[in-house]
């Protein structure tokens, strides 16, 4: 009996210690509750798309509760507004901000880095070198005065972020007159431009955890597809050739009959070209409406108007308007413009020397002289003979063209749609020298 006592008593205690190392155990899970640690992408060039994905994952990140922000930058620069948008982004984050330099920050990426509250770089990368493009004195100082203000509001020495900007600043062992500073990152860490040297992304997350007593849990925000179209349409090498292409098809079905491939080619990388700029916040509808209003024209010109006037103009007007409403920069449009319509005419130009040698060329255009020899008639007195007749399209109607008619030929204009060689057509209308026509279904 004593010893089933005995026995009873240590089967309690065991219990007890076992339940007591449970509660324990329960208590430090309670205590080391992960937060989530966020990563916001800071990556190529620094522009409208960009600053917007940014924005918006600051408040996605707010909103989630997350117990801090890192935004991993690694970028060439890019347009000071966009750069001044993310800077007070990131001063206005209701949530901590670190900034973690994974490879450069030049140019617009320092402004973006010296509103973090803590900097850490990886090795070998570097902070530096943000002379803005153009330099002119009042872009310069009101830059200057951006990345002073940063630096000062995070406690960072404002003469050498100066440095960093003012070509003509000197600064004793360390900078001379026409030199742009560039920082590397134990220089940077040694001149108090950023805190810490960490080897990679998880170093970084366990230095956070030791400083803040947090159990970390990273998660990278990434930009849809819509954002990466954005970003894709508006690089300043992409966008020049979307408009290349849109305007190489247009200018190939104005020379061409009906409508095909070119055009649809055309309308579609326009299309890109317009959403794309949509998405990134650099355009709006007003883009999109100038520019179809411009190629009306321009189609009208072509097709239904003779010759070549005010609505040609209007509609150029107004197509190189459009693209200046949706460039990122003034200088943006005109390289843009530039480099599509230089291409269109080239690529226009050895279009029809191709057609011209494979014999295709007389398919579009009219190839051949109108000589009485051939039974040409001009246009003269006495045409009402004409009326009612029936006869064929000896050439493409767009809308003037020749018909022939009991074996004369005679210039004639249809009614005003498009109407192929070879089609049966009858006259509808004779005034003076004018002969119109109208399609035989």
């Amino acid at each position: 009996m004593v010893l089933k006592n005995r026995c009873l008593r240590i089967i309690c205690w065991l219990i007890m210690i076992i339940f007591g190392f449970l509660l324990q155990a329960g208590l430090g899970m309670a205590g080391t509750a992960e937060s989530e640690l966020v990563f916001i992408p800071v990556k190529g060039q620094i522009e409208p798309g960009l600053a917007g994905f940014i924005e918006r994952s600051i408040t996605r990140a707010e909103n989630s509760g997350a117990g801090k922000i890192v935004f991993e930058i690694d970028t060439p620069g890019g347009v000071i507004a966009s750069a001044q948008s993310i800077k007070n982004a990131v001063f206005s984050a209701k949530v901590p901000t670190t900034v973690f330099i994974s490879g450069q920050a030049k140019s617009a990426g320092v402004l973006i880095s010296l509103a973090g509250e803590k900097i850490y770089m990886m090795p070998g990368s570097s902070i530096g070198a943000a002379e803005p493009i153009p330099n002119t004195p009042k872009i310069l100082g009101s830059w200057i005065s951006d990345l002073e203000s940063s630096a000062s509001a995070r406690g960072r020495d404002t003469v050498i972020v100066r440095g960093m900007a003012d070509r003509e600043l000197v600064i004793k062992d360390l900078k001379q007159a026409g030199e742009i500073l560039s920082l590397s990152a134990d220089k940077a860490v040694e001149l108090g431009i950023a805190d810490k040297i960490v080897r990679n992304r998880n170093a970084l997350v366990a230095e956070l955890e030791v400083e803040d007593g947090v159990s970390y849990r990273p998660v990278e925000y990434e930009p849809g597809f819509g954002e990466t179209l954005a970003w894709w349409t508006i690089n300043p090498f992409i966008s020049p050739i979307l408009l290349l292409i849109g305007f190489a098809g247009l200018i190939t079905e104005a020379f061409a009959p009906g409508f095909g491939v070119p055009g649809v080619v055309g309308l579609v990388s326009l299309g890109i070209y317009f959403a794309g700029h949509m998405m990134a916040g650099v355009a709006g509808w007003l883009a999109v409406f100038v520019f179809a209003v411009g190629v009306t024209a321009i189609l009208l010109e072509i097709f239904v108007i003779p010759g070549f006037g005010a609505a040609g103009l209007l509609g150029l007007g107004m197509v190189v308007w459009s693209i200046f409403l949706a460039a990122t920069s003034p200088l943006q449009a005109v390289i843009s413009l530039s480099v599509a319509l230089t291409g269109s005419i080239v690529m226009l130009y050895i279009f029809i020397r191709v057609l011209g040698r494979r014999g295709m060329w007389d398919r579009l255009v009219l190839g051949m002289k109108l000589e009485t020899s051939t039974g040409y008639v001009t246009p003269k007195k006495g045409m009402e003979k004409y009326q009612d007749m029936e006869g064929t399209a000896v050439t493409p109607l767009r809308p003037a063209g020749t018909a022939e008619f009991a074996g004369d030929r005679v210039d004639v204009v249809s009614e005003g749609g498009f109407i192929p060689a070879g089609t049966h057509v009858r006259v509808v209308l004779v005034e003076g020298g004018r002969v119109v026509v109208r399609a035989i279904e």
